[in-house]
């Protein structure tokens, strides 16, 4: 007996300690389930309040949300629906702001991240480790994938309206190590010019550069969207054509600056030019944020109007909301149109030219002959030694100086386009630069600056005119006409801002109507074209590019007068007579419908001379000898001379001649009048 009180005096006490600690923790764990209920009805209540004053202010209606959400009219361009919070958010502006605030207000735990984004982050990843860069890994955590975290433009536009309470705490460390990493001061836009011999790139392309802290602009970032098409795959008519139809998705992606460089300006031969924007500190980080948002986007990519220019307008538009730059475009979007835009609207404040490697090469050819070209093509293949060049006595300092740096820059440009190994890259280089720095310093070779794009007339292009037209048979007649073409460029318009010796012109109309010599009235179509390309890329002592032209439309200048359609693709060689001058030879095969519908082929030999200087003058010859049969042969001779007496104004006059074998009736006809572009 006396062991049981002892035993209950001991247990008891630890039975009353075991149900005190008992109570207090169901105590505070219903303090814990009460404040969590708190919080939540808190939350629950802020996000309320935010909804109802979303709505209050009509924010769905706001230029500047519609912009975040990229809405062009009654939908988004934006096709990926992870983009989207609400089920119809792509064509519902208020339930995407209504969803995106639930979104900010998700509890972290609640968050449920999508496998196939974890996929796309592990391959990601993958590739980052792979190509050894110390650029910021991607999360696929729970926290990294809360709205806040995702859509930080979003965030920060709103939170400045609604001033958001009780939110979750976030950290978005992923976010804040890319923004780290990037850190972005100020914003460039970057204008690679048109490529020769690329149809797809002869408008030209712009993307953006945020500039950082670095010393060096080349190690900042690039901000640049284009379409999903491999270049090592698809050839340049290929991309020209789905681009066209929009058969491609468009994505903005992110790398440095010296890697567009080399892609652009050193594999592509394009010069590049830099305009600064004067957007200030706090417009480019609410860019950067919205980039970050569009990171895993995608629209359709069509190369006339939804292409890298205009995605672009989208971002500055973002940026600085006062601006309206999409709205002065209606058919067509092409990146030098788009820096006029921002030359109007005060966004450039500077500007600077970047040369090629070919723009380099040319300027070394000025005070190189042909011999010396030899030398320095052979030294960059391998097939001669530097040190032979050294110790050649037939050749001067300065000669043996220009030989062994232009073999240089030969050899870096044949390695980027994989026509060097990269071990015999590695010899050439080492050995070409051991040999030069040993013969002192020499005068820098100076490439000329060329016209900035900002100089030349602008795409869309009326020409109001006096036409006179005859024939062999006698009827002659006169009238007004009016030339309509929507884009770009052709040989006979002033090539200053523009590539010399590049045409791409889009849907140009020429009509007129008149009285002839029998007291008839008639008008109308002389000409019609869908799409002409032509790339004279001139022959050098260091480059030999092919020359070639596509044309497409309705014409009558064949046997007959009737408007027929035609489709001619040329090929052939041009080379340049003077800084601004060249000539071309193409062989150009014709196919074309006669009177009755019927398919016929032509053959022409086409001869031209391109006559301009840096002022305001131009003359387009061209003849062409056509055998439309074996002994049925034409000849044709056109004649262009344009005088821009301004910017975007100036006087032409055209004569052309149609000569056809007989019974075929030749014409003759005359056109003169003005060149406005808009």
């Amino acid at each position: 007996m006396r062991y049981f009180l002892v035993l209950a005096l001991c247990v008891l006490p630890l039975l009353a300690l075991q149900s005190k600690q008992a109570q207090e923790q169901n105590e505070a764990q219903s303090g814990v389930q009460a404040h969590n209920e708190a919080q939540s009805k808190a939350r629950d209540s802020a996000k309320n309040r935010a909804i109802a004053r979303a709505l209050e202010l009509e924010l769905h209606n706001q230029k500047q949300w519609r912009d975040l959400l990229h809405f062009d009219g009654k939908e988004s361009e934006i096709v990926s629906p992870e983009f989207f919070y609400a089920k119809d958010g792509k064509r519902d502006a208020k339930a995407e702001l209504i969803a995106t605030i639930e979104a900010f207000y998700q509890p972290i735990d609640s968050v449920i991240v999508p496998e196939d984004f974890i996929e796309r982050v592990s391959k990601s990843n993958a590739l980052l480790d792979a190509a050894v860069t110390s650029l910021p890994r991607r999360s696929s955590s729970s926290e990294d994938y809360h709205g806040i975290c995702r859509f930080p433009a979003r965030f920060f536009y709103l939170h400045s309206l609604l001033h958001f309470e009780e939110l979750p705490h976030v950290e978005c460390q992923e976010f804040k190590a890319m923004f780290a990493y990037v850190n972005p001061k100020s914003a460039t836009l970057i204008f690679p010019a048109a490529h020769i011999n690329s149809p797809a790139s002869m408008f030209g392309h712009t993307f953006l550069l945020l500039n950082s802290g670095f010393n060096s602009r080349l190690l900042s970032f690039a901000i640049n969207y284009q379409a999903s098409a491999d270049p090592n795959v698809e050839n340049g008519f290929a991309f020209a054509f789905k681009g066209l139809f929009g058969m491609y998705d468009g994505r903005f992606s992110i790398l440095p600056y010296y890697e567009k460089l080399k892609e652009y300006r050193d594999v592509e031969n394009r010069d590049i030019w830099e305009f600064d924007l004067n957007l200030d500190y706090e417009e480019v980080l609410q860019m950067y944020r919205h980039i970050w948002e569009l990171g895993d986007a995608w629209s359709w990519y069509y190369f006339f109007d939804k292409n890298c220019s205009y995605n672009i307008l989208w971002l500055l538009e973002v940026a600085r909301p006062s601006l309206a730059l999409r709205e002065k475009f209606i058919y067509q979007v092409n990146p030098p149109e788009t820096l006029f835009v921002m030359r109007d609207a005060g966004l450039i404040i500077s500007e600077a030219y970047r040369p090629s490697r070919r723009a380099k090469l040319l300027a070394y050819e000025r005070d190189m002959s042909f011999g010396d070209v030899r030398k320095a093509k052979k030294l960059a293949k391998g097939k001669l030694s530097a040190q032979e060049i050294a110790d050649d006595e037939n050749l001067s300092l300065r000669q043996k100086q220009y030989i062994l740096e232009s073999s240089i820059e030969m050899s870096e440009y044949w390695y980027a386009k994989d026509r060097l190994s990269k071990d015999d890259y590695t010899h050439i280089i080492h050995e070409s630069a051991s040999v030069r720095s040993k013969l002192g310093a020499s005068k820098a070779v100076e490439v000329p600056t060329p016209n900035s794009p900002l100089k030349g007339n602008r795409g869309l292009r009326v020409s109001p005119m006096y036409v006179a037209t005859a024939d062999s048979s006698g009827i002659t007649g006169q009238g007004l006409g009016l030339d309509f073409r929507l884009a770009y460029h052709d040989i006979s318009d002033n090539d200053r801002g523009y590539l010399i010796g590049a045409q791409i012109e889009f849907l140009r109309i020429l009509g007129y109507t008149g009285v002839d010599s029998q007291n008839q009235m008639r008008a109308h179509i002389h000409h019609a074209t869908i799409l002409s390309l032509a790339s004279f890329g001139m022959v050098s002592k260091f480059f030999t590019p092919f020359s070639y032209r596509l044309d497409m439309g309705f014409s009558r200048q064949f046997l007959h007068d009737n408007l027929r359609y035609y489709l001619a693709l040329g090929g052939g060689l041009s080379t340049r007579i003077g800084d601004y001058s060249y000539v071309y030879y193409l062989l150009e095969p014709t196919l074309y419908f006669d009177r009755h519908n019927q398919g016929r082929f032509l053959l022409s030999n086409a001869f031209g001379v391109v006559l301009g200087n840096d002022g305001a003058s131009k003359l387009a010859l061209e003849y062409k000898l056509r055998a439309y049969g074996v002994q049925d042969i034409g000849h044709y001779v056109s004649a262009t001379g344009s005088i821009n007496l301004r910017p975007n104004l100036g006087l032409f006059l055209t004569i052309e001649s149609n000569l056809l074998p007989q019974p075929y009736i030749s014409r003759y006809g005359l056109q003169s009048g003005f060149r406005i572009y808009f």
